[in-house]
């Protein structure tokens, strides 16, 4: 009846083992979407957290029942471990969880345990309220470890060398007093003095530190939650700990992009972080309600990028994927794709609530995003039903762990719990721009396509190439990245087509999701070019420089539309392109360049390089102009 339900004992196809991981691992492509075979069932409940040292697999949560492969039923309670190859269960690890469920889990420096948070207040019926260390030989509580809480939840954790990190409504450890965030020692408990940091003023509801993630480095650690000030600096919801200076300090880093409301049945709409493993940038995601979206310019139910090495207050994320409506719970970047996860319908959809507007593409419940535009590529097992979201990701070498509350991904039941594996996954296909020197095509205009070599400076003689069928005067744009050929036409659609620099291949459509005119006026394009997860292109009598996300894996464009510059008039640019730092346009029948830095053109810089601005006798015609990209 199912695709996939469970392999049988001897043949089960778990991959193999991974170290233990604080952070996600950096992956080299995106996951499967098919789920491995051989996962344990988790039979009701939630999956709140994943840890996995070595062969060991710990998954922690609210549930009473998991199945293992065979179909045998085993009892356990909140939390379980089991064997990554061969999936069976651990017969001798099943602590005794009570009262209370379990939110985070950490693998101990030593391998060898584990830390377990949450609202529970007896393990193995000794007081242990809301934090344990558990041996993962026998599930028994490790001695030598002490830390009592004062609070009513322990709602995240990492381990770094020797120190436990935790976060949650946590007053006070062992009678030293904390502000929501405090740093043990991972084998006595006992508080450290250097991290001290204050989280108060709550927006709503109980005060509390929700979420944190830790830089590959250890030297940042970025905190969501409640709060409203750290240390008695305004921190809306999100701030960054110096890790690095003694005492741990608040980093000047701040933005007031978490200050507007969502909905005010939130205490805190920030639902996870996540740090890319190189430590570069860090990923938010968000729930709220649909309140307008980009067009109101909050960030709720959205997914933002925000780079790690920014100072100052004012910050503002790279980039924003908004869901239209719909909750992201959880996310886990791998350095190759951003996994977002919850009970989102669409992405790419910052103009409607609770339906598809322009732009919008279905990704039912996960997705996997481009780190550079955010926008999701074209990965799209999907979680049937829904449910409430994903509430724990973890990457390893060997493939992305999912935790949920509901039964299928790809349509195969895997309740709770699911493996998607790094085998059978995909590689991210290269996009690269042409680079100069290299050959300068032109085609539209009802003119036959013309090739020039062309070094940035000076261009060769003009030859024309015959036979590729773009001497239309229909074309609108076109660009060239690793091989394909993108136009635009005047009938508002774009295509791709594979090119070699002497023959073309047949053209596909390129889906633009109910981009109409009105959003993207393809028919009164005059030129584009591709750069840095962008599309640039200028519009017939517009003086602007326009740009959206572009991402070439998924052929998906970005929704939102931004202003590059207004600086230079564009209006009567026919035909543009990017390579070397500059921007290279057609006007009045001759070429120009710019200077090109930081997404925008560079004003007074603009220089007249062939055509009739300088009498070398060349003409520059069509609406299409790209560097050859092989």
């Amino acid at each position: 009846m199912f695709r996939r339900l469970f392999a049988i004992a001897a043949g089960v196809l778990l991959v193999g083992a991974s170290p233990a991981a604080a952070l996600n691992a950096a992956q080299p492509g995106i996951v499967s979407k098919i789920p491995a075979e051989g996962t344990p069932a988790v039979l009701d409940g939630v999956v709140n957290a994943v840890a996995q040292v070595g062969n060991t697999v710990i998954v922690g949560g609210e549930f009473t029942r998991v199945m293992q492969v065979g179909g045998h039923v085993l009892p356990r309670t909140d939390i379980f471990a089991f064997d990554a190859t061969t999936g069976l269960v651990d017969p001798a690890f099943a602590p005794s969880i009570a009262n209370g469920l379990v939110s985070t889990l950490s693998v101990g420096p030593d391998g060898q345990s584990v830390f377990a948070g949450g609202t529970f207040d007896t393990v193995n019926g000794q007081p242990a309220k809301r934090l344990v260390k558990l041996s993962l030989a026998d599930g028994s509580i490790v001695p030598g470890f002490h830390a009592a809480l004062v609070g009513s939840w322990v709602e995240d954790s990492d381990v770094r060398g020797n120190t436990l990190y935790i976060g949650g409504a946590i007053a006070s450890v062992d009678g030293v007093p904390r502000g929501r965030l405090a740093a043990l020692d991972a084998t006595t408990g006992a508080v450290d003095p250097n991290v001290a940091v204050n989280f108060t003023d709550q927006r709503a509801g109980k005060l509390r530190v929700a979420h944190f993630d830790i830089s590959p480095d250890g030297a940042k650690l970025v905190a969501t939650g409640t709060f409203t000030k750290v240390d008695g600096l305004d921190r809306a919801q999100i701030a960054i700990i110096d890790l690095s200076t003694t005492p741990a300090s608040v980093s000047s880093w701040q933005t007031e992009s978490f200050t507007p409301a969502c909905a005010t049945r939130f205490d805190t709409y920030i639902r996870d972080v996540s740090f890319a493993p190189d430590g570069s940038y860090f990923v938010v995601a968000n729930t709220g309600a649909w309140l307008g979206g980009a067009d109101a310019g909050v960030l709720c139910d959205s997914v933002q990028r925000w780079e790690s090495g920014a100072t100052g207050p004012g910050q503002l994320p790279t980039w924003v994927d908004y869901t239209g409506g719909d909750s992201l719970t959880q996310v886990a970047a791998t350095g190759s794709a951003i996994y977002v996860g919850g009970h989102q319908r669409y992405m790419n959809n910052p103009f409607a609530g609770d339906t598809a507007g322009p732009g919008a593409v279905s990704r039912m419940g996960i997705a996997a995003l481009d780190p550079e535009n955010g926008l999701p590529y074209s990965w799209n097992p999907g979680r049937y039903p829904r449910g409430s979201g994903v509430w724990a990701f973890l990457g390893t070498p060997d493939g992305l762990w999912v935790g949920s509350d509901t039964d299928y991904v790809d349509f195969a039941y895997h309740p709770r719990l699911a493996l998607l594996p790094m085998a059978g996954g995909k590689s991210i296909p290269p996009a690269t721009p042409g680079v100069l020197p290299g050959d300068l095509y032109t085609v539209g205009a009802g003119a036959t396509p013309m090739r020039r070599s062309f070094d940035g400076a000076v261009a060769g003689p003009p030859a024309a190439v015959t036979g590729l069928g773009l001497a239309s005067s229909n074309i609108r744009g076109a660009f060239m990245l690793s091989g394909q050929l993108y136009l635009a036409w005047s009938d508002g659609h774009m295509d791709i087509r594979t090119f070699d620099g002497a023959a073309v291949g047949a053209p596909k459509t390129i889906d633009l999701h109910g981009l109409t005119a009105g959003r993207l006026p393809v028919s009164k394009l005059t030129g584009m070019f591709f750069a840095d997860g962008r599309l640039y292109y200028t519009v017939n009598g517009d003086r602007h420089l326009f740009w959206r996300w572009f991402e070439p894996q998924g052929r998906l464009i970005g929704a939102q539309r931004f202003v590059a510059s207004g600086n230079l008039d564009w209006s009567a640019v026919r035909g543009v392109t990017a390579a070397a730092g500059h921007i290279y346009y057609v006007r009045d029948g001759s070429l120009y360049a710019v200077d090109f830095a930081a997404g925008a053109p560079v004003p007074g810089t603009e220089t007249a390089l062939s055509g009739a601005a300088v009498g070398d006798g060349q003409v520059w015609t069509g609406r299409g102009m790209f560097v050859n990209a092989p």
